[in-house]
């Protein structure tokens, strides 16, 4: 029997793995509270980086507290 090719949403649906709790590091955690933070104030691209610069300033300030 021959496999059919996927067609339709089969074809944009991910094929990677889901990423592993254990691969989140401190920055990542930081930058998804920033992101809730953000909500629709800025456009998706400009929102991730905004998240993430947000996250390097928490993880620096966390630097100097510790």
């Amino acid at each position: 029997m021959v496999k059919k090719k996927p067609e339709g949403i089969e074809v944009l649906v991910s094929k990677e793995d889901p990423v592993s709790i254990q691969e989140i590091t401190m920055m990542d955690w930081y930058a998804a509270f920033a992101l809730m933070g953000i909500g629709s104030e800025a456009s998706n691209t400009a929102a991730v980086s905004m998240a993430f610069d947000r996250a390097e300033m928490m993880m620096k300030e966390r630097e100097k507290r510790l």
